[in-house]
């Protein structure tokens, strides 16, 4: 009986131990909430080059495979080239580094900007 006590008194600070939170494990959570405020981190960038007149959205289409839904508001692009928006990515557009206000079919750009396609966690 006593060895029982034993294993199960040991088991239990087992269990206690792991889940409780160290201070280490306390002040990376801290660290990981400070980060937030960084610059957002994509996983993948489609660049592309402006041209007189036209939009974000045609220079795209023109040059990639695009899935996308059509509303009053303008074109929501759902995939790039197959890679889709999920729960926690989607596709955002820059054009010389300013994200879009716009629709991506809605903004018309000049020859020599940079458009650039993030595909960034929200």
């Amino acid at each position: 009986m006593l060895r029982f006590k034993l294993h199960y008194l040991v088991i239990t600070c087992i269990v206690l131990a792991l889940c409780g939170c160290s201070s280490s494990e306390k002040e990376a959570r801290a660290g990981s909430a400070a980060k937030t405020d960084a610059a957002p981190v994509d996983s993948l960038i489609v660049e592309l080059k402006g041209e007189a007149g036209k939009s974000v959205f045609e220079i795209t289409q023109r040059d990639h495979a695009v899935d996308f839904i059509p509303s009053i508001a303008g074109n929501f692009v759902q995939a790039i080239d197959s890679i889709e928006i999920n729960g926690n990515y989607g596709w955002m557009y820059s054009v010389n580094d300013a994200m879009g206000q716009v629709a991506s079919d809605k903004y018309i750009t000049n020859d020599g900007d940079i458009i650039k396609w993030h595909f960034r966690k929200f």
